[in-house]
């Protein structure tokens, strides 16, 4: 499959775009000295390709993460600055393709020694609500 690069943004003409950048595009486009804000989006997986990374990985993908995938297969989004007359590449904004996922489990390497987890932050939650 190949990529293909969006025309510059201008407020991203695709409503999923807008989205899925969570507006930074229009930001970037009204900041002073940036330029060359592009996006390049990759056309939409298919079902069997994340049921197969799924069946390979031995897990299920949320249910949003799927809806993300069926609307687009990742896409990668750059933006450069001017000073003086030079234009120099300075962001980038890039969400794999299913075929580049990689799944991570849990591992010392990635944590940190009594690091607060996602449970440890549901239960402050439920504590505030008492």
């Amino acid at each position: 499959m190949e990529e293909k690069a969006s025309p510059p943004p201008q407020g991203c003409s695709k409503p999923h775009l807008e989205k899925l950048t969570l507006g930074i595009t229009r930001i970037l486009e009204s900041s002073p000295g940036v330029t060359e804000v592009t996006i390049i989006e990759k056309p939409p997986a298919e079902r069997h390709m994340i049921s197969s990374w799924e069946q390979k990985n031995n897990c299920v993908m949320p249910e949003d993460v799927k809806n993300f995938y069926l609307m687009t297969n990742g896409f990668h989004m750059t933006w450069s600055v001017k000073l003086d007359e030079h234009i120099i590449p300075l962001g980038s904004m890039a969400i794999n393709s299913i075929s580049k996922l990689t799944q991570l489990t849990q591992s010392s390497m990635y944590s940190l020694p009594n690091a607060p987890t996602l449970a440890d932050l549901e239960d402050d939650t439920h504590e505030d609500n008492l």
